[in-house]
C-alpha cells in the first residue's frame, strides 16, 4: 500500500514544479488505456505456471461468472445508495469506485500471498477478464449515464478484452505459444508493469491541482469507503456462503469463489481517475474516493480477510 501510494509523489511534484502541462493528463490517460493496460491483460496469460485441463478450465468458467455476478450486485447495492444523491456527476464516481475494486494491481498481489493453491491466480486472472468486460460498458454507462455503452459488441470489442483472443489460445493450446519466455514476453511484462505507475502519476497530477487537504473531503468520500470496503465485500460472502450449500460445489471446493472475493474487497479501481478523465466526468471527486479507500483499505482488508477466513472460504 505504501509503495502504490509513493508512486503518486512524482506526478504530484512535477505539477506542482509546473513541469507537466494541463495536456500532460490526457497524454499519460491515452498510453494508460490503450497501452499498458492491454498488456496487462495479455501478460496474465504469459508464463502461467498451471496446466491448462478440462478441470481447471471448468473452475476458470465458474470463477468468471461468480466475479461477473459479484460486479453487477455490487453495483445494484451502489445504485440503491447513491441513486437520490443531489450531485449526480459525484454519484457516478461514487457508484464506479464501490463497483469496480483494484483487484488487479493490489488484488492479485494479495491472492499471491494468501493462497497456496497454484489455480488461485487463474481464478484471479478471470476476475480481471471480467473487471475488463464490464469497465467499457457498465464503467462507461454509470459515468456518462449512455445506455448505449452497454452492449456486447462493447464488452468484447475493448482495449482490455481483445488481448484475451491472443492470450487464451496461447494458454489452451501450449504448442501454438512462441512468446512465452521471448523477449517480446519481456517487452509486454514491462510495458504491463507500468500500470501502476501511470495510475498513481495521473493521481499525483490531480492531488497538485486539487490540494492535499481538500482531497479527503466530503461525506460522499466516506460512504463510499464504507460501502466499497465493508458493505459489498461482506454481502458478496453471504453469497459465497449460500452457493456453498449447493452439493456440487461442496464437492469442487469454494476457491473459485474465494478468490474473487478476495479482490472484490480491494479500494476502489485506479483506473477510476483514468475513466473519469476520459469521460471528463467527476475528476476531481474520482481522485478524491481513489486516494481515500486506498488509505482505509490498509484497516479494512485485514478485517475482510480475517471474516473470510472465519466463514471457512479460505
Amino acid at each position: 500500500m505504501a509503495s502504490l501510494v509513493a508512486l503518486l509523489l512524482p506526478g504530484f511534484f512535477l505539477r506542482k514544479a509546473k513541469v507537466l502541462s494541463d495536456g500532460a493528463v490526457e497524454v499519460l490517460v491515452t498510453v494508460l488505456i490503450y497501452v499498458c493496460m492491454p498488456m496487462l491483460t495479455l501478460n496474465s496469460f504469459l508464463g502461467q505456471s498451471v496446466a491448462p485441463t478440462l478441470n481447471t478450465a471448468v473452475l476458470m468458467g465458474l470463477s468468471f461468472l461468480f466475479s461477473l455476478f459479484g460486479h453487477l450486485f455490487i453495483f445494484f447495492i451502489a445504485k440503491l445508495i447513491f441513486f437520490k444523491w443531489k450531485n449526480k456527476e459525484n454519484a457516478s464516481a461514487y457508484m464506479f469506485a464501490t463497483t469496480f475494486s483494484n483487484g488487479g494491481y493490489l488484488g492479485i498481489p494479495f491472492v499471491s500471498m494468501l493462497f497456496s493453491d497454484s489455480q488461485a491466480l487463474l481464478f484471479a486472472v478471470m476476475t480481471n477478464m471480467a473487471f475488463n468486460m464490464l469497465i467499457w460498458t457498465l464503467g462507461i454507462y454509470i459515468l456518462t449515464g449512455d445506455k448505449s455503452a452497454i452492449s456486447l459488441k462493447k464488452a468484447f470489442i475493448n482495449p482490455s478484452v481483445l488481448p484475451l483472443f491472443i492470450a487464451l489460445p496461447l494458454y489452451f493450446i501450449p504448442s501454438i505459444n512462441i512468446i512465452s519466455g521471448t523477449p517480446i514476453a519481456n517487452a509486454i511484462k514491462l510495458l504491463a508493469d507500468m500500470s501502476a505507475p501511470l495510475s498513481m502519476i495521473i493521481v499525483g497530477i490531480r492531488l497538485a491541482d486539487m490540494g492535499v487537504l481538500e482531497a479527503f473531503k466530503g461525506a460522499g468520500n466516506y460512504l463510499t469507503c464504507l460501502t466499497r470496503l465493508i458493505v459489498a465485500p461482506c454481502a458478496l460472502l453471504a453469497v459465497a456462503i449460500a452457493l456453498r450449500q449447493i452439493p456440487y460445489i461442496s464437492q469442487i471446493g469454494t476457491l473459485f469463489m474465494a478468490v474473487p472475493l478476495v479482490q472484490l474487497s480491494m479500494p476502489a479501481a485506479a483506473t477510476l481517475v483514468a475513466f473519469a478523465e476520459k469521460t471528463n466526468r467527476a475528476k476531481a471527486e474520482a481522485t478524491r474516493v481513489f486516494l481515500t479507500t486506498t488509505i482505509l483499505s490498509i484497516l479494512s482488508i485485514p478485517l475482510i480477510v480475517l471474516i473470510i477466513k472465519a466463514a471457512g472460504l479460505i
